[in-house]
């Protein structure tokens, strides 16, 4: 939610406490578009033959009747943003709001008998895609970050071989514990290091598997990209030892001694 709305909302709620007096609590419940979130006040008593109305508060401020409910009467929907697509149950008077959109992020204000009873805020929230865990080594110190492309994680915690991490002299968690840094590391740090994120709305992990050969790490995940930097050298040295001999075999089908020696001094530019 962006600060505008926010403050609307805020705005919306102490205007409220002074319309209908202070002593209601005020809810949050999560949701993503597309979703169906019940509303549910839990007023834990029977509505008898009481009126039940539910209100809306969104981000113009402007406070709007979305269900009026009278025993052995029709129920009532006026507010067309709302309408055949709320879910009401009469014995609890909890209220399904069907297929969100961002329209319907609010304030939703329950009465009975014109007597104010709960008030909830229906807040949005992007799901979590799945994470990955980067790595980078240097010297002893190896450092673990997980991100997400989508989503922004609430909670973030961190778990070896099944036990939670905490803060110390060998693990510090930073960066709101996305990132996990651990230091001198040695044989006993081998294992599996997972990340669990979660906000809201959903729950997301992911694990990596550290191995240690003495004081320095290894990944046990598929080769990096930067892996083919290594095998380049090698194979130009490979080259450069093995060319010589080639030129040697090939140096009677020159046409000339003069492209021999030429070829030669390349290759002595090459090896320096």
């Amino acid at each position: 939610m962006d600060r505008g709305v926010s403050v609307i909302f805020s705005l919306g709620c102490f205007y409220l406490g002074l319309s209908f007096g202070a002593g209601v609590g005020q809810e949050e419940v999560p949701a993503v578009i597309g979703s169906s979130p019940l509303l549910d006040p839990e007023i834990g008593a029977a509505l008898g033959n009481s009126e039940v109305i539910w209100e809306f508060v969104g981000s113009d401020a402007n406070l709007v009747t979305i269900l009026d409910y009278v025993p052995d009467l029709t129920k009532e929907e006026p507010n067309e943003q709302f309408k055949d697509r709320l879910h009401f149950n009469e014995s609890t008077a909890a209220l399904a709001v069907i297929n969100v959109t961002v329209r319907d992020e609010g304030i939703y204000i329950l009465t009975v008998n014109g007597r104010l009873r709960s008030r909830i805020i229906l807040k949005f929230f992007e799901p979590l895609s799945e994470p990955s865990i980067n790595t980078t080594c240097v010297n002893t110190t190896i450092t673990l970050t997980s991100q997400v492309r989508t989503g922004k994680a609430s909670s973030v915690l961190w778990w070896k071989d099944g036990k939670i991490i905490t803060n110390g002299q060998h693990y510090q968690l930073v960066q709101n514990n996305s990132t996990l840094v651990i230091y001198e590391t040695n044989k006993s740090d081998r294992g599996i290091f997972t990340c669990t994120m979660e906000n809201p709305v959903g729950k997301k992990s992911c694990s990596f598997s550290l191995s240690i050969n003495g004081e320095e790490c290894e990944s046990s995940e598929p080769a990096h990209n930067g892996r083919p930097i290594v095998i380049i050298p090698v194979m130009a040295m490979i080259f450069l030892i093995v060319a010589p001999f080639i030129v040697e075999l090939c140096a009677p089908f020159f046409k000339s001694r003069s492209s021999v020696t030429s070829l030669r001094n390349h290759l002595k530019l090459w090896s320096i």
